[in-house]
């Protein structure tokens, strides 16, 4: 290993293999990308379900295949990379101290950092259930590396709490592999997930999902073996006489995502209490200079997509810091939160730094429908944006011209003007048949989530989709519904005890059940590569499975 490089990535997940290929494609010669766990990939590898790559590859892909993509590119590329490689702490002279098997505590000096170290999820402590501390809780995303990774099943009655993305999808995971997942339970009075997990992964299976509602007592001597709800009001207090008790073995956990920012507070740079990541310019550099941070280290996103563009932007920028040193700017002009706007990313920017607007990304902090976002210098609107439907569980992104961004006096706010919802049950009503013979939809083609009409009557017809994709969607969804099946298979001779498998088409919704056992019995035997076949047209159906992810 060198002792110096011009650019070093400290996380090999989505964020890191994309700052770290960005960096060598924008002229940086000595890069460096570090990695504690022993492969590169970081969360993608245990996420074998599909729809990453909608936006960036145009096609859907699981997590272990989009992961593969940025690792093939990589090692294309004169990228160093470095795994099971703790970092322990970065100075601000941008000297880097680790660990590591085999070359043992490491001191290494970069021209310029990237901070791509991903998040964690909210545990037990954090929201303090009362009740026994028994065994048989998880969060969602240790439920899914025992699960995806390990191949050991958590349990056999489920309740989860809260309703994020990682909850939906192991509902729906624990129910093909034979679980019975009795409810998903959230405080909140809408739900925290995309609408299209909601629908392929709770509704696809009747599991049912109950808003204001939280856990308020855990039993259990030695397992898990009930627990009680409540409905909580406006305050989110329980509510006397709404008590229910369930009898489960296993408790699931989904409950929020925070970033991993250990690192980054240690080395003095300016963390952001509405993200809990750190303040970044427009191109994602830090309070300390040639310092960047992008991924879910920055703030947590719904979509690997959006990571990989934002990650890409922080790479560039690395890059050319190692090269040209600081950026100057005559004017800096800081993005705030105004009314309806949980947080904003970036938090700065230098006018000087943009050729024709920056991205903007933030929250809501309540549900809107037909609303504007308005971007105000003072009491002035200065930019403003349409928006069909606004959600917290949704991350939305506006691009504010460089022309708007210069009429301002040094500070805008981003704020919702339109009619807030302060409960939203839509979510439990993601397919509605109407008197009139329409039935009301959510289009879970892409993560949009459109609620769309097809009219029965007439052909089929399809309104209030915004793309072509979705007209096709409605029809074929109530004529004859299909879904991709993603599951695991046991692999021998592999460092991993499963690997990742997918049906190559859609199959009969009627099917999925029956294709799952046709991986009950079958053992494979690495080396594996992704696309493999390990069984052909599974059930007579015109789809085979196919491996994806690649094991040595």
């Amino acid at each position: 290993m060198k002792k110096v490089y011009e650019v070093i990535i400290i996380g090999g997940g989505p964020a890191g293999l994309a700052a770290a290929l960005s960096a060598s494609q924008n002229g940086a010669k000595d890069i460096l990308l570090i990695e504690r766990n022993n492969s590169l990939g970081g969360i993608l590898n245990q996420c074998i379900h599909n729809g990453f790559g909608l936006h960036y590859f145009n096609e859907e892909l699981t997590g272990p295949e989009y992961a593969s993509r940025f690792i093939t590119e990589v090692a294309k590329n004169p990228i160093e990379t470095i795994s099971e490689t703790m970092v322990l702490n970065i100075s601000r002279d941008k000297t880097v101290y680790a660990i590591n098997p085999k070359y043992g505590y490491l001191e290494i000096k970069a021209k310029a950092i990237v901070l791509a170290m991903g998040c964690r999820e909210r545990a037990r402590g954090a929201i303090g259930i009362p009740g026994a501390r028994a065994s048989g809780i998880f969060t969602a995303g240790a439920a899914q590396l025992y699960m995806n990774i390990e191949g050991l099943n958590v349990g056999k009655r489920i309740v989860i709490l809260g309703s994020g993305d990682i909850g939906l999808i192991m509902a729906r995971r624990l129910t093909l592999e034979g679980a019975k997942v009795l409810g998903v339970y959230e405080v909140m009075p809408y739900s925290g997930g995309l609408k299209r997990n909601i629908v392929q992964c709770l509704n696809d299976y009747d599991i049912p999902l109950y808003l204001s509602h939280t856990i308020t007592n855990i039993k259990g001597k030695n397992r898990v073996e009930q627990v009680t709800v409540q409905k909580v009001d406006e305050q989110m207090r329980p509510i006397d006489g709404t008590q229910q008790t369930i009898d489960c073995d296993t408790i699931l956990l989904s409950v929020g995502l925070i970033p991993e920012n250990e690192l980054t507070r240690q080395a003095g740079i300016e963390i952001d209490k509405r993200t809990n990541g750190a303040v970044v310019y427009e191109n994602m550099e830090t309070s300390m200079a040639g310092v960047f941070a992008c991924g879910n280290v920055c703030h947590v996103h719904d979509l690997v997509d959006f990571v990989t563009t934002e990650s890409m932007k922080a790479g560039k920028a690395a890059a050319e810091y190692a090269q040209k040193g600081d950026v100057s700017s005559q004017k800096t002009i800081e993005i705030k939160n105004g009314s309806g706007v949980g947080y904003t990313v970036p938090q700065k920017v230098r006018l000087d730094n943009i050729d024709k607007g920056v991205d903007v990304f933030f929250r809501t902090r309540a549900i809107y429908k037909e609303s504007l976002v308005e971007v105000k210098s003072g009491e002035n609107v200065i930019a403003s944006f349409k928006r069909r439907n606004l959600a917290p569980g949704e991350m939305e992104k506006i691009n504010i011209p460089k022309a708007a961004l210069e009429k301002s006096a040094g500070e805008i706010t981003v704020s919702i003007n339109g009619n807030m919802i302060l409960a939203d049950d839509s979510a439990t009503k993601t397919r509605v048949e109407n008197a009139d013979g329409t039935v009301d939809l959510i289009c879970i083609v892409c993560p949009s989530g459109c609620r769309i009409k097809i009219d029965t009557k007439n052909g089929y017809k399809v309104t209030g989709n915004t793309c072509p994709r979705g007209e096709a969607y409605g029809k074929k969804e109530l004529i004859s519904p299909t879904r991709v099946l993603t599951s695991t298979a046991i692999i021998k001779g592999a460092p991993i005890s499963r690997v990742s498998v997918k049906t190559n088409k859609d199959i009969p919704k009627s099917s999925i059940f029956a294709v799952m056992k046709t991986l009950d019995n079958l053992e494979l035997k690495a080396p594996v590569k992704i696309g493999d076949t390990v069984v052909s047209k599974v059930e007579g159906l015109e789809a085979d499975f196919v491996v994806t992810k690649p094991l040595p």
